[in-house]
């Protein structure tokens, strides 16, 4: 927790010191030079000194080009040591300051890992998955199609394609399984419900799923959302309230 507080700390001074005179300490190539450390500590997996280094950049070369590949860096570090919070926040406040910057469609793609890394891990082996928080599944699910709309020709979008199919994988099968559970109750509005919700939001392509559906179906025949919830149509609430008004006029008579 004191880390967390620590980094968005940090992250106001980064994203309030453009307002604010630039403190020069030292050269460019010495940004560059203690840049190039941390990034040989990050590939290394040695996180502490990568830290140590990336925010060394930020805060003694606030100015320098280097500071928006440090901050990215930064994130990454977090990601790595699986503090996804800090992560998170390092990556949006990248993203507030420098939103065209060529590290914009990394530092997005990783906060939606940071997101997704928080998922249950179990989620497919405990009972009742369906009732565990995947709220931060839904999150990342929103980031990689924000990263995939918005840089289409980004060299990573492969990699942002496949983990965001294994993220609404995780959503469908909720949805699933919520189903089925309707289904054995025989309650079939609860299971269109489910089904209606996967059709709207996914793709489902996996032939065990596609099974799955099937016999959701034939437990629960597609029927219209008015035969489910007896919702009645425009017009056949006109002709119900017509059909009541001569009722009305027919008693109207018999009593005078």
């Amino acid at each position: 927790m004191k880390k967390l507080w620590f980094v968005v700390i940090l992250a106001n001074i980064m994203l309030f010191s453009c307002s604010k005179t630039p403190i020069i300490r030292s050269t460019e190539s010495d940004a560059d030079k203690i840049y190039q450390e941390g990034l040989f500590y990050l590939e290394k997996g040695d996180l502490s000194n990568a830290e140590n280094r990336f925010m060394k950049v930020i805060s003694d070369f606030s100015y320098s080009k280097y500071e928006p590949f440090a901050t990215v860096s930064l994130g990454k570090t977090y990601y790595k040591k699986e503090e996804y919070m800090s992560a998170i926040t390092v990556f949006d406040t990248f993203l507030k300051r420098h939103p065209n910057h060529e590290s914009a469609p990394e530092a997005l793609l990783y906060k939606a890992h940071s997101y997704f890394a928080q998922k249950p891990s179990d989620f497919f082996v405990l009972p009742n998955p369906a009732e565990r928080d995947i709220s931060v599944v839904e999150k990342a699910v929103v980031f990689y199609h924000e990263y995939l709309e918005k840089y289409p020709e980004d060299k990573n979008t492969e990699e942002g394609e496949k983990k965001l199919e294994e993220a609404e994988l995780i959503l469908i099968e909720k949805d699933l399984r919520v189903a089925e559970f309707y289904a054995k109750k025989k309650k079939c509005a609860g299971v269109f419900l489910r089904l209606q919700h996967i059709k709207d939001n996914f793709k489902i392509t996996t032939d065990k799923n596609l099974k799955r559906l099937e016999e959701l179906n034939q437990k629960c025949p597609p029927k219209s959302k008015e035969e489910y919830f007896k919702i009645e149509k425009p017009e056949e609430k006109k002709e119900t309230e017509g059909k009541e008004t001569e009722k009305e006029e027919v008693a109207d008579e018999n009593d005078k």
